[in-house]
């Protein structure tokens, strides 16, 4: 008893001098990192950064610029998590924030938000000013609508609306005069003033620019209503349906002519009309394409010059890409190849469980003068940016044009990378720069680290146990190896003195990829496990060659 009474006077003692020891006094924070706090209309929120909340958590306003607390707020809720799987269902911490209730104070103020919560030890832990709460009438749109069907001609609109003003302490609404709304689309803004009776009605014009409310294909647009400097949820909504006008393409020219792969410029002119109206060029900077190739804009009355692929002879199509405000529109090219050949699609690739590679792939030529053998490349790269030419072919291509597959078969597998056919072309026949190539193979590597026939030497008609581990990669080049567990590997032997291997027999392998054989000794010689009978998109593999001498 007397020694907690000296401990007690000393702590009293120490901290009358105003000693503090320094891992005491952060104990006392059980949040040392802070927290935030703001607020929202009427509401108050923290947020400590995770789910556990401090004990005997306050929230204390008071009027701006006086001490004394006029409310205190005990009771909080858990806002809740719009997406719990966001980053990820695993990682995701969820939502931690804390709201209160919507406050009814006695008076409209600013006020200043003070939070207390306890300490590691019971001690208040009282944080000053941590926010401020504007608590004032809440301007909101409480009717809306558009009167008309803009389109690309006529783009201006009624809006009508009525705003009112809420109070906070009652939940009351009143007309609100004056009040200063906006209008928010893709485009922009447009702002608004109410009349004395809080009512609008007044013109909206539309810039012609702005995007579809659901995606290109859609042609409603999509214009929000609310009071300036708040959010939208204070305001309401609408859809406003644009009236499409019909839309047309017309080329100069139909066709590109020159060498496959190359490209040739087209040009024409792009139009629009609406029912009942005359025919116009379409606007200036419209976005147009070639099909899956390249966007552009329309320029002046509505013209355009594009280069356009020639891509063997498949027709190109060029596009009025859809907005909200004009719908598509094709024209297509044809596609003419002058003297030239080339591949055209991504190659057919196979790699077998004996590492060596086949790659296949149409060759195509085109108005070729005379028979003629083409040089084809078949090329490797591990970082898909330097090439290297592994083996080259010879494909005769007859005159006029021709399409023909060419294969490389027993090409050495070098690792994980990327593969194609190309012909480089020459003088009189050319080939363009584009080359498809190849994805990487997803082959599994497997390895047989530990393999051993026992015991060495070892008698005539005595046995001799073979054992071994089979491994196999987790998945395809990351180069982290794991048991391949049930798997069959085969056992040969070659007696000392010839080059001839001959199957003995076969072992399973367990789930640690252990597998145990026993055979009678005969004679000298190399022993050696294979692991051939593989799954697909496995490499085969096999051990060393382990020698028993028989005696």
């Amino acid at each position: 008893m007397r020694k907690r009474t000296l401990a007690v006077l000393c702590t009293a003692t120490a901290l009358a001098g105003g000693l503090l020891v320094p891992a005491a006094a952060q104990a006392a924070e059980p949040f040392p990192a802070g927290f935030k706090a703001w607020t929202h209309d009427e509401r108050v929120y923290v947020d400590f950064g995770t789910a556990a909340t401090p004990k005997d958590l306050k929230v204390h306003l008071r009027k701006t610029g006086t001490d004394t607390p006029v409310a205190t707020v005990t009771a909080f809720r858990l806002i809740e998590d719009d997406d719990p799987c966001n980053p990820s269902c695993g990682d995701d911490p969820g939502t931690t924030a804390l709201e209160t209730a919507p406050l009814k104070l006695a008076e409209l103020a600013k006020y200043s938000v003070d939070v207390e919560y306890d300490g590691t030890a019971g001690e208040p832990i009282l944080h000053k000013d941590r926010a401020t709460l504007d608590y004032q009438l809440i301007p909101k749109v409480k009717t809306f609508e558009v009167l008309g069907t803009p389109d690309l001609e006529h783009r201006t609109v009624t809006v009508k609306a009525d705003a009112v003003a809420r109070d906070p302490r009652d939940d009351s609404e009143r007309p609100l005069p004056n009040g200063k709304l906006v209008a928010v689309t893709t485009a922009g803004r447009t702002p608004f003033t109410t009349d004395a009776s809080g009512h609008l009605e007044a013109p909206l014009t539309f810039t012609g620019t702005e995007k579809a409310a659901h995606g290109t294909w859609h042609q409603k647009i999509l214009v929000v209503l609310r009071p300036d400097g708040s959010d939208t949820a204070h305001g309401k909504s609408l859809e406003v349906e644009v009236k499409h006008p019909y839309t047309r393409i017309v080329l100069d020219t139909h066709k590109v002519t020159g060498p496959d792969q190359s490209s040739a410029p087209v040009s024409g002119q792009a139009f629009y009309h609406l029912e009942g109206g005359t025919e116009k060029p379409l606007p200036v900077g419209t976005l147009m394409t070639v099909y899956n190739v390249q966007k552009f804009k329309s320029g002046p009355d509505g013209r355009f010059t594009v280069q356009v692929p020639i891509d063997g002879t498949r027709p190109q199509r060029i596009v009025i890409l859809p907005t909200a405000w004009l719908p598509t529109a094709s024209a297509y090219v044809a596609s003419d190849p002058t003297t030239s050949a080339g591949f055209h699609d991504t190659p057919a690739l196979t790699v077998n469980a004996n590492r060596t590679v086949t790659l296949s792939g149409k060759f195509r030529r085109y108005d070729i003068p005379a028979p003629t053998p083409l040089k084809v490349e078949v090329q490797f790269t591990s970082d898909g940016t330097t090439w290297t030419t592994v083996k080259t072919l010879t494909s005769t291509a007859p005159a006029g044009t021709s399409t023909a597959t060419v294969t490389a078969k027993d090409v050495p597998y070098t690792g994980p990378g990327q593969w194609r056919l190309r012909y480089a072309g020459t003088s009189a026949i050319p080939s363009g720069a584009a080359v498809p190539t190849t994805g990487r193979p997803g082959v599994i590597e497997t390895a047989l680290p530990e393999f051993n026939a026992a015991p060495e030497p070892v008698k005539a008609g005595k046995p001799i146990t073979i054992t071994g581990k089979l491994t196999r990669e987790a998945s395809s080049f990351t180069g982290v190896f794991v048991p391949a567990a049930r798997q069959t590997v085969e056992i040969w032997f070659r007696p000392n003195g010839t080059t001839a291997w001959k199957a003995m027999g076969t072992a399973r392998t367990d789930d640690k990829g252990l597998f145990t054989r026993a055979f009678t000794a005969a004679k000298d010689g190399y022993w050696q496990a294979r692991y051939t009978k593989v799954p697909s998109y496995y490499f085969s593999s096999q051990s060393r060659e382990d020698f028993v001498d028989v005696q």
